[in-house]
């Protein structure tokens, strides 16, 4: 490369590049679920046994379930149905005695209580 300012704006782009893909928080799951994101808010679904359970966080920082309402629309076998998640201690949300089979697809609607702003995330058991 013969132009200084097409090197310096490469090796620029590459440093940066890492700083970019972690912007957003650890999008790694913690707790053996499936995370999904939209905007700044990170959601983590996990299917139990015997419950549904979401973690949120923004930025690996965890949103109070206090703070928000939590929706699961939850498609498989059985047909199309709506659940109220309950709030518990720190970030999570659980849906009691909802089992979530391999295959079906969530939709998990967040409402933050102050705002009412929205968040809409999609999921696929596996």
């Amino acid at each position: 490369m013969k132009n200084p300012m097409i090197r310096a704006a490469l090796v620029l782009s590459l440093a940066l590049s890492p700083v970019a893909a972690f912007a957003h928080g650890n999008t790694t799951p913690q707790h053996g679920g499936i995370v999904q994101m939209t905007g700044e808010t990170l959601v983590e679904l996990v299917a139990g046994p015997d419950a549904a359970s979401i973690f949120v966080s923004e930025e690996d920082e965890p949103v109070a379930s206090a703070d928000l309402t939590a929706t699961l629309t939850v498609m498989d076998a059985a047909g199309k149905r709506q659940v109220e998640l309950v709030p518990v201690a720190g970030n999570r949300f659980d849906a009691p005695g909802l089992k979530l089979a391999s295959g079906a697809k969530v939709a998990v609607l967040l409402v933050n209580k102050a705002s009412q702003g929205r968040s809409i995330l999609a999921f696929t058991v596996k």
